[in-house]
């Protein structure tokens, strides 16, 4: 199953705070785990609230 990946940056919270779209997170994360920890710096997100270190 193809699933989309948007052209934005979806850890970009909109004007209430709020993340618009999380299954896009998700979809960048799978298909692109580098591409998805550069754009939550860009966005000013925590990356240990997104990409929590787990070492088990």
């Amino acid at each position: 199953m193809n699933t989309p990946i948007t052209d934005t940056n979806p850890f970009i919270r909109d004007k209430d705070g709020k993340i618009p779209n999380l299954t896009a997170i998700a979809n960048m994360c799978r298909a692109d785990p580098r591409k998805a920890i550069l754009l939550c710096r860009e966005a000013g997100e925590k990356l240990d609230a997104w990409f929590p270190m787990n070492p088990k």
